[in-house]
């Protein structure tokens, strides 16, 4: 698979030694995947921009579908203002809120990275976490990063932005078929998480039949941390040793190996320029799987930065059932 574990991040820093042994079980585990033998989405083809006016006008989008698409297929992503209405976000953002504050449990709710009562939760059920007096939970409201996975099973406002027709239409045309939400997550303030693909951490086949949709619950500081993404990043090459993607990816690579993922992807992401999402409330970007992201550095810990994120894929594209672990996650 490779001549050295060194030439991972892209360079040759040695000589070539032979694989050890676990990054060869790596690349051996699991079924074989062969991209040729599935349609690549239409933006993946060549020639793709002429055909972003047809797959626009095909979906209802017209000129400013086009746009978008060709943005798309040259950028990795584009942004639409307003695209969810903005007084339905403010109901999900105080929705999102209340859960700290109300009478009784949701049954199912589980927050994450919750710290409270000088305990630290990576997840933490709605009905412990009422449980604690109202002032223990105030602190650790202030002072917990804390999100929910899938809350539009818990709340309507959740529910009717996760279902929205219009992200499910816009999605649909990416995709040039219908677009099903999955994997969404809510946000309270800046992720800082690092920098990453979207395609290396799900399990997604035809690869890039992925779409993040970032939605903007509140108008974003730039001191809150806000999405940051590199245009352009979407046309690198997959990682070397995820050949056999889905099977092999961040979520199934060896700790060793997800290191030098995580740093393969810092170095493609400088040859890029870096931009933030300073999104008003309602706006939404829409990015490629491949696209280089993550959660800028949060400059002012007050601020909040409430946000939900949808990843859209055709029906049955998600087939991590079908991928052999050990998983990272």
């Amino acid at each position: 698979m490779l001549s050295t574990l060194k030439r991972l991040g892209g360079r040759v820093l040695a000589p070539a030694v032979p694989d050890p042994p676990w990054l060869r079980e790596f690349a051996a585990r699991g079924k074989r995947w062969n991209p040729a033998s599935v349609r690549a989405p239409w933006f993946e083809r060549r020639n793709a921009l002429r055909h972003a006016g047809g797959v626009a006008r095909r979906h209802g989008l017209g000129e400013q579908g086009e746009h978008w698409l060709r943005h798309w297929v040259e950028q990795g992503y584009f942004v639409v203002k307003g695209a969810v209405d903005p007084e339905a976000a403010r109901r999900y953002a105080d929705e999102f809120e209340q859960v700290w504050w109300m009478d009784a449990p949701v049954p199912g709710l589980t927050l994450s990275d919750v710290t409270i009562a000088g305990e630290y939760h990576v997840h933490i059920s709605h009905d412990k976490l009422l449980s604690y007096g109202v002032e223990q939970r105030r602190e650790a409201h202030g002072q917990s990063n804390w999100r929910v996975g899938e809350f539009y099973q818990s709340s309507k406002a959740a529910e009717a932005i996760y279902r929205d027709a219009r992200l499910a239409k816009i999605s649909s045309a990416i995709l040039d078929t219908l677009a099903v939400p999955h994997f969404s997550l809510s946000f309270s303030k800046g992720s800082r998480q690092g920098l990453h693909q979207d395609i290396c951490v799900f399990h997604v086949w035809p690869r890039n039949a992925l779409i993040g949709v970032w939605i903007a619950a509140e108008d974003i500081s730039p001191a809150s941390g806000p999405l940051e993404y590199y245009p352009g990043s979407h046309r690198e090459p997959i990682f070397e040793a995820f050949k056999n993607y889905p099977q092999t990816q961040r979520r199934t690579a060896p700790q060793p190996l997800a290191a030098k993922y995580d740093e393969y992807v810092r170095d493609v992401a400088v040859k890029y320029p870096r931009e933030v999402f300073l999104a008003k409330t309602g706006d939404a970007l829409f990015w490629h799987g491949m696209l280089i992201h993550g959660g800028a550095s949060v400059e002012d810990p007050a601020t909040t930065r409430k946000s939900m994120v949808i990843h859209y894929m055709p029906e049955g594209a998600n087939r991590g059932h079908e991928v052999e672990g050990p998983f990272n996650w």
